[in-house]
């Protein structure tokens, strides 16, 4: 329980350096969670270390933070933001607004990735970062709307990651073999 209660902490953490990073202000909830997304892959690529043990999910348009009302209303009753809903044609969107004064718990390549995940989304609409998302996530287009992502498999460049493919049935081949081999056979009656 005290894991899960850190993991919640953490993830909070990161959603408010996401709101700070963009000079106190963040719109679209949908840039967010791209953000959120990018943050953990811009830091596995470097640490082959996760920025937050907090479930990633595939939804619809792209990488999601899992139970995202959750974290929000937390924060927002914690009065360390606000969040405004805004229309933006015939949808009604969301700006995220640093109200409280956030602790200092990022070591700086952490912060590096998370600002870095910040310039990817800033000014682009919430379908250009869903587009990039479909794109450049492996991830999500292997998984079914509701599943964790594994952010190390956008992190493999695509050079390996196909060469990893072209090897994987020989190696099962192999395995195969092998299995067959060490079963023992059954005496006939």
């Amino acid at each position: 329980m005290i894991a899960a209660a850190l993991d919640k902490d953490r993830a909070k953490a990161i959603i408010v350096e996401i709101i700070r990073q963009s000079g106190g202000t963040f719109r679209n909830k949908t840039n967010l969670f791209k953000a959120f997304w990018r943050a953990h892959v811009e830091y596995a690529r470097t640490h082959a270390a996760s920025l937050s043990r907090w479930p990633i999910v595939r939804m619809p348009n792209g990488p999601g933070i899992d139970r995202f009302d959750l974290l929000l209303g937390e924060l927002m009753a914690e009065e360390m933001v606000r969040a405004d809903q805004f229309e933006a044609g015939e949808v009604v969107g969301f700006e995220f607004h640093l109200i409280g004064t956030p602790a200092a718990v990022f070591s700086d390549e952490e912060r590096a990735a998370i600002r870095k995940a910040v310039g990817s989304v800033v000014g682009k609409t919430a379908a250009q970062v869903s587009e990039e998302s479909h794109q450049k996530s492996r991830s999500w287009n292997s998984a079914k709307d509701g599943e964790r992502l594994d952010v190390f498999l956008d992190v493999i460049p695509e050079s390996e990651f196909s060469a990893r493919e072209q090897r994987l049935p020989a190696l099962v081949s192999r395995i195969k073999a092998i299995a067959e081999k060490s079963q023992p056979t059954q005496p006939s009656l």
